[in-house]
């Protein structure tokens, strides 16, 4: 079979596209994803095809833009016809960019076994990913050892020990391939385990970053597996200081009891920690998909850090949240407090 015919018969759609955004090719099953023919849609561009094109378009930009294959699993689009889900791959080719498409969760597959499957695929990026951020801690603090006093140095060797503990426990969790495990929940004071969040983002960030904490002292013990907890937090608080990109910002970290929310998510997660920055805000094209595997507005970004919060949380019994505007975007994490 020639690569054309090939092409023609794939079970997933195939677009062609030039760095302008306008369709040189499409196959049969693209055609039907796109709800067009195949002669509306040849020499047209993205941008005229509606929602599905509007989402696909920041895609195309990100892979011409760094030169690699781009992601997005499980992206909302609402149609004139109703809400479809995608999953998107965006791979450069010669001047331009060839897309596939597919319905999400793909045909014959439930949702859960869609995450599932797409955990397993991801499993050697995902690990990769979470511990890059134990090591950069590690790494921040060893470089500035040589410039510390006797008591600091002394507290530096413990943030790197402590830092390479848990990638090591991390690597563990993950061993069992496609999807994360939970250790033991024990009772654990959130305000100790936030503050070693924000040492560790700080040891490893820019040192360009204002880092303000405010703590409710009432604030019950959360059940939590400590490490996953500390990984969640973490994540949002790197997520908020890279968004600042390179200019000087702030990142501030509340906890409190939050009320009861009937119909909110999470309701019986009474525990919240609060994490706000003043950067640039997420782009409202990704904002419905933030949470997704794989998809990131970070340049070289693997798009896998919220979705990790998302899974910890959702083990957890809590959940996450998130409002995002130009110079003030805020997530809200939950858990359950411990009633021993």
């Amino acid at each position: 079979m020639t690569s054309a015919r090939a092409a023609e018969a794939a079970s997933v759609g195939l677009i062609l596209v030039t760095a302008e955004g306008q369709i040189e090719y499409v196959n049969d099953s693209a055609e039907r994803l796109m709800q067009r023919s195949r002669k509306r849609l040849l020499k047209a561009s993205l941008s005229e095809l509606g929602a599905i094109g509007g989402a696909i378009m920041p895609l195309v930009a990100k892979a011409l833009d760094e030169q690699r294959d781009v992601f997005a699993h499980d992206l909302p689009v609402n149609t004139e016809t109703g809400l479809v889900r995608l999953s998107v791959d965006a791979a450069p080719e010669g001047d331009g960019v060839c897309l596939c498409l597919r319905p999400w969760p793909e045909a014959g597959a439930s949702p859960s076994g869609g995450i599932a499957a797409s955990a397993a695929a991801g499993f050697g990026r995902m690990l990769s990913h979470e511990l890059k951020n134990p090591i950069a801690g590690a790494r921040g603090a060893a470089q500035l050892i040589a410039s510390s006093d006797p008591a600091e140095i002394r507290e530096l060797s413990e943030l790197i020990i402590c830092e390479l503990d848990r990638a090591r426990r991390i690597a563990d969790h993950w061993s069992q391939v496609g999807d994360i495990a939970l250790g033991p929940l024990e009772p654990i004071n959130m305000h100790a385990l936030v503050r070693k969040a924000v040492c560790s983002a700080r040891a490893g960030g820019s040192g360009l970053i204002a880092w303000e904490e405010h703590f409710d002292p009432s604030l019950p013990e959360a059940l939590a597996d400590e490490d996953l907890a500390l990984q969640a937090i973490l994540n949002l608080l790197i997520n908020a200081a890279e968004a600042q990109g390179e200019e000087e910002g702030r990142v501030s970290v509340t906890t409190r009891y939050r009320a009861a929310r009937p119909g909110g998510p999470a309701p019986d997660a009474r525990i919240e920690v609060m994490v706000e920055d003043n950067g640039a805000g997420i782009p409202e094209l990704m904002q419905s998909a933030v949470f997704n595997p794989f998809v990131t507005s970070k340049p070289a970004g693997e798009g896998l850090g919220l979705a990790l919060v998302a899974r910890i949380a959702e083990l957890h019994g809590g959940g996450v949240e998130f409002e995002s505007r130009p110079g003030r975007t805020t997530f809200h994490l939950y858990f359950k407090e411990s009633r021993s």
